[in-house]
């Protein structure tokens, strides 16, 4: 399934582009962010089935293995954030209390954005993604006791729900029911990217039904190809769709984004027996590489910024917006492969195989 993570390793790419990018500060990143807890939700509910025999002491090992691959990363993460810091402003700008809920994995229970943002500004992530996996039993257990089709109707309810306290006039982001709290609450609060999360647990489980089974059991690589095609190209309306009408009011892409990544997702789900040509598009080795690295790059990408800030500002970069842009991004993925390589992988090994002994 080379293709999904491709795939996700492209909306990580969006989600740098849209904070190196001032033309599109908010909504490409809002949606790469989307599309990685959606594809979260799905892979989780792929890789463990959280049966009956499914207790405390296998959620405590599924927990730690989770944490052994992301928390060294994390911390890393958060040692470059301070250090750029100071070598770009002469501070680190991190409250004690910021520093803390980092540590814990609990800084975006806190509705401020000195706290949730911190050192690593898309820290954030990784104490929604903790909060999500936490819970991930019960929310698979809880959806796979419901049909399908109620599956879908719930979903389908919450987005609705989400848009009207996200983009409805006088009732969401220029309302007083959140008031200054109204980015927090639909982008940060962990609770909210329940919604992400379990519409890819969703997707997982219709993909399992005898109807979608017997669809993809019938595709040809022709087919699958129409079907990959078809699902790009409305993912891309759909995104421009969003962008442009729905820009103002944009506090949280996902309830106007919804249906362009579940369009995307379940067409690549569905073909993954059958590749497209997209799909075997997607399994060249640079976006293999970049699926490989892709918390890499998703969390050091304010580090790295902030350590390189002074050696851009020194050449004066700024003054050549596209050739800064692609140097950031080159040096972003160089240091997140050297990362990978030679930090993040063999402290994974290391804890792993203590684990097992």
């Amino acid at each position: 399934m080379q293709s999904l993570g491709s795939l996700q390793a492209l909306a990580i790419l969006m989600v740098v582009l849209g904070h190196y990018w001032e033309h599109d500060p908010v909504f490409m990143n809002s949606v790469g962010v989307s599309f990685c807890f959606v594809y979260s939700g799905y892979f989780t509910a792929l890789r463990h089935e959280f049966g009956s025999g499914y207790g405390l002491r296998q959620h405590v090992a599924f927990l730690g293995k989770k944490l052994a691959r992301l928390y060294p990363l994390h911390l890393l993460a958060i040692v470059l954030g301070i250090a750029g810091a100071f070598l770009s402003w002469g501070h680190g700008g991190v409250s004690p209390l910021a520093m803390l809920g980092h540590l814990t994995l609990t800084s975006s229970w806190i509705p401020d954005p000195s706290c949730y943002f911190g050192a690593n500004p898309v820290a954030w992530f990784v104490c929604d993604l903790f909060f999500l996996q936490l819970v991930s039993p019960l929310v698979i257990r809880w959806l796979r006791q419901m049909r399908i089709g109620h599956q879908l109707i719930l979903i389908a309810l919450l987005l609705v729900l989400e848009f009207i306290a996200g983009y409805a006039p006088d009732i969401g982001t220029r309302s007083r029911i959140f008031g200054r709290y109204t980015h927090y609450v639909l982008y940060q609060f962990p609770p909210m990217r329940l919604l992400d999360f379990a519409t890819g647990i969703v997707i997982y489980n219709a993909s399992q039904s005898v109807r979608w089974t017997r669809f993809r059991q019938a595709l040809t690589a022709h087919r699958s190809t129409l079907i990959e095609a078809t699902a790009a190209a409305l993912f891309v309306w759909l995104y421009w769709a969003g962008k442009w009408w729905l820009q103002p009011h944009c506090y949280r892409a996902f309830c106007t984004s919804a249906a362009a990544i579940i369009v995307l997702l379940c067409a690549f789900v569905l073909t993954c027996g059958k590749s497209g040509l997209l799909s075997r598009l997607l399994e060249v080795k640079p976006l293999v590489t970049l699926s490989t690295i892709g918390a890499e790059v998703y969390l050091l990408q304010f580090g790295i910024q902030y350590c390189m800030m002074p050696v851009y500002r020194h050449f004066n970069l700024e003054a050549f917006p596209i050739a800064y842009l692609a140097i950031r991004v080159s040096v972003l993925l160089a240091a997140a492969w050297l990362t990978h390589h030679y930090f993040t992988a063999p402290i994974y090994s290391r804890l792993m195989s203590s684990r097992l002994k």
